[in-house]
């Protein structure tokens, strides 16, 4: 199951960077050229195990933002009804001007305005012949 918190992600991303510059040492004691230290198959996969959680993280920020929108968005209607309610107790509003105020919306056409195609009537069963 995968990590929701930004905490565990932060600390799996400095776990990664911290083998990344193991590995990288370890290479550059053996003498190997940065070349080949760059085309290494486990320093790759650790960084791109990084740039996973890094788009974890961005992932798990952008959800964090979205919870505190909607969440700020339903407060405010909240507020919006409880002041409207409080309004209608009090005498201010009245239920029948507000109804009025809406028009009704004008029913759809069906169809969407097109003529009927010529032939796509009722159609005639085929004769069967012997």
């Amino acid at each position: 199951m995968p990590s929701e918190t930004i905490e565990t992600r932060n600390e799996q991303k400095a776990r990664f960077i911290q083998q990344s510059e193991a590995r990288t040492a370890f290479l550059k004691e053996k003498g190997i050229p940065e070349q080949k230290i760059e085309k290494d198959p486990l320093l790759r996969s650790i960084k791109a195990r990084i740039k996973q959680v890094d788009a974890a993280i961005a992932r798990i920020g952008f959800l964090d933002d979205q919870t505190k929108k909607l969440k700020e968005r339903k407060e405010q209607r909240l507020a919006e009804k409880e002041a409207e309610r409080v309004a209608l107790m009090k005498g201010e509003i009245k239920k029948s001007k507000k109804k009025a105020e809406e028009a009704p919306p004008e029913p759809k056409k069906k169809g969407g305005g097109k003529a009927p195609a010529a032939g796509k009537g009722k159609q005639e069963p085929k004769k069967k012949s012997k």
